[in-house]
């Protein structure tokens, strides 16, 4: 498979796993919490609304951002996560 084949996937994967081991150590070393992901993911998901105009890229970082917060928030309040 060519890199550029799969570019937006490519994008989303690297864009999801920096976002998501980012929000875990910020959420384990206490500079963030439950609700700073809940407003965070709150505002990521209007950025993303609002990028689907924009382009592909933009909508698979951002998209990738969004479900990053989303997986840590579920990880966290499933009890799968703790401090």
């Amino acid at each position: 498979m060519d890199f550029f084949e799969n570019w937006e996937e490519n994008l989303y994967n690297k864009v999801f796993d920096e976002t998501y081991e980012s929000l875990l150590i910020q959420y384990k070393s206490g500079e963030s919490t439950i609700d700073d992901l809940e407003r965070n993911t709150q505002e990521q998901q209007q950025i993303l609304l609002n990028t689907f105009h924009e382009g592909a890229t933009k909508s698979a970082y951002h998209n990738a951002v969004v479900d990053a917060h989303q997986y840590v928030l579920s990880l966290i309040t499933s009890g799968k996560i703790n401090i």
